[in-house]
């Protein structure tokens, strides 16, 4: 009997490790990233072109997104947009104290492997030094 036990809980183990692995995995579905060349979606896109000038691909890309869209941008955990390869974010600081990819807000890695940051403002302008903003803004 135990030995019919042991083979009921083996085959119950191993069904439930077949179905754990046959689930989607959170984070691999990716939308695909804007501009891609590879992806056939985004490739024909107006604002994805480097050849035109970036008023008209600002355009193209404000006519493409709904209302909702537009306002779901602005904030700083933001929906993706997967028809335009919009991938979605959660920015969740300003960086005040640094940029990290502790907690709930950025991750990086993939299409964002890092960040820059630069001092506070009010660090940069007590340092009085006119070319280390010159060159903050390169």
């Amino acid at each position: 009997m135990a030995s019919k036990n042991g083979k009921i809980l083996l085959l119950s183990i191993g069904l439930v490790v077949c179905v754990m692995l046959s689930l989607p995995r959170v984070g691999e579905a990716r939308v695909p990233f804007a501009c891609d060349p590879r992806n056939g979606l985004t490739r024909g896109f107006k604002f994805c072109s480097t050849n035109v000038p970036i008023h008209v691909r600002v355009q193209d890309l404000i006519a493409r997104l709904a209302l909702p869209e537009k306002i779901r941008l602005v904030v700083n955990n933001a929906i993706a947009v997967p028809r335009l390869g919009i991938q979605g974010y959660d920015w969740w600081s300003e960086a005040l104290h640094g940029v990290s990819n502790v907690g709930p807000g950025t991750r990086f890695g993939g299409a964002f492997p890092a960040a820059t940051m630069f001092p506070q403002v009010i660090a940069t302008a007590a340092s009085f030094n006119q070319s280390l903003w010159q060159e903050i803004g390169r």
